[in-house]
């Protein structure tokens, strides 16, 4: 847990721009990788029950669709370094299923705190330009991001656990004043940047709740509206008052966003999806290889990944990889509604716990449909750190202990774990080492990447 915690914090305090977070996150899923190995207790878990199955199958199809793409190594690093993604986030669960809530709460807290931290940067800029009176900018709220969209994809995961800190803090405590103020900028952080994905996901994960908790959502959502409204008059009064009132120029988030909305509902992503579909009709089996959308779409010069975690799998894996994958949300949403079923009247905290991960899910995977949130690396590690609580703490509610793995288990964890290891390591290395120098870009990589960078494994995205 700490390992996620801090490599997250590096990317929101230490490093800058898409390159060095993808960095850090590498470093991150190798040094958890080899804690894995050491530790022995998570490498067994990775593949158990059906939901590992259809996980095992899913990963298993990609390292073919890998093998037969036009650049492997980009290809194996993808699948690589997800599935090191999806065990860093079995070692968080794991973590929880053996400490319980008190594991959750530690989680909450430092996510709190490397926020709160975030919150302090913009502090800084904020008060620094005004007295300047230098108008506020969009980077202003998007430190050490290359891009105001990456950012918003990572709130997509940290919102809702941020909100469920809030619930779980006693109203006496002091903290509470601190986790609701950090709550707040997220939301005005979010209306600033109009990051229409999120909000969708947002609203869409309240909307679920709302129907399938039904009263036990009522504490969670009622801090989510708390939480939003004061986001919004945050932004109000932070943001367009106090500007004017020093003849600064303030934001004008929300009419970009409707003029935006208004002249292209898609946001310039139906090329996108029209070229994923066709790429998809072409090689309908395995894809036309992990991370490859990034090599079939230089000629649009729009994005490097599709914007739609659905396309994205059909397109790179292949149809019947995608199938494996909602088969494995499918039996981790039920799974969810299950632990949540059997969460007693009077506990409430553990019914807002409930609440709040599936509001996170519903979110996730709904802003998927229109964003990279599962390509970005601060984004990638904020996912894990979410999908590990979410499957920990559905493990505390289970009515019986597992059976214990055996050795064979044991031992493929271990192999696909040093196999994965060797994936990231091969892919990356080329790439990393000139990143870590300060080298400029080969031939090769200028000739694909002209003008403005389309960020997928590295910033200069296509290959």
């Amino acid at each position: 847990m700490m390992l996620l915690c801090l490599a997250l914090l590096a990317n929101f305090m230490l490093v800058a721009g898409h390159d060095h977070q993808r960095l850090v996150q590498i470093c991150a899923v190798l040094l958890g990788a080899s804690i894995a190995l050491v530790e022995r207790r998570t490498v067994a878990d990775l593949f158990s029950g059906r939901p590992g199955m259809t996980l095992a199958a899913f990963f298993v199809l990609g390292m073919l669709s890998a093998a037969v793409s036009f650049a492997p190594r980009f290809a194996f690093f993808e699948v690589a370094n997800l599935f090191l993604l999806y065990m860093l986030a079995a070692m968080v669960a794991a973590e929880i299923a053996r400490h319980g809530q008190a594991a959750i709460l530690f989680v909450l807290r430092c996510l709190g705190i490397m926020c709160a931290f975030y919150v302090f940067l913009f502090i800084v800029a904020y008060v620094g330009g005004l007295s300047l009176g230098i108008p506020l900018a969009l980077d202003d709220f998007t430190t050490n991001f290359s891009n105001i969209r990456f950012f918003n994809h990572a709130q997509t995961s940290t919102l809702p656990l941020l909100i469920l800190l809030c619930c779980l803090t006693p109203r006496p405590s002091k903290l509470r004043w601190l986790w609701m103020a950090v709550g707040t900028y997220w939301w005005m952080a979010l209306y600033a940047t109009t990051g229409r994905g999120t909000l969708l996901g947002m609203a869409a994960g309240c909307a679920v709740v709302a129907v399938l908790a039904r009263r036990r959502a009522v504490p969670y959502l009622q801090q989510v509206a708390v939480t939003a409204v004061l986001g919004l008059l945050a932004y109000f009064v932070f943001l367009t008052v106090v500007p004017a009132l020093l003849g600064v120029e303030g934001m004008s988030s929300f009419m970009y966003a409707i003029d935006r909305t208004a002249a292209d509902p898609s946001s310039g992503r139906m090329p996108l999806w029209r070229l994923a579909a066709a790429l998809i009709g072409q090689h309908p089996w395995l894809g036309v290889g992990p991370m490859h959308f990034a090599h079939y779409t230089g000629h649009l010069h729009i994005a490097a990944h599709p914007h739609d975690w659905l396309l994205q799998v059909g397109v790179e894996w292949g149809l019947p990889a995608l199938l494996c994958l909602l088969i494995a949300v499918a039996y981790g949403l039920r799974a969810l509604l299950a632990a949540g079923a059997r969460v007693r009247h009077d506990d409430a905290a553990n019914e807002t716990i409930f609440v709040a991960l599936l509001t996170g899910a519903v979110a996730i995977l709904v802003d998927g449909l229109v964003s990279g949130v599962v390509v970005m690396p601060q984004s990638q590690l904020a996912f894990a750190l979410y999908l590990g609580c979410a499957i920990g703490w559905q493990r505390t509610m289970r009515p019986a202990a597992q059976a214990a793995p055996d050795g064979i288990h044991r031992a493929v964890g271990a192999v696909c774990i040093v196999v994965a290891m060797v994936g990231v390591i091969a892919g990356a290395w080329p790439g990393a080492a000139a990143r870590l120098h300060g080298e400029e870009m080969t031939p090769a990589e200028q000739a694909v990447n002209t003008g403005t960078q389309w960020p997928r494994l590295w910033k200069a995205g296509y290959f």
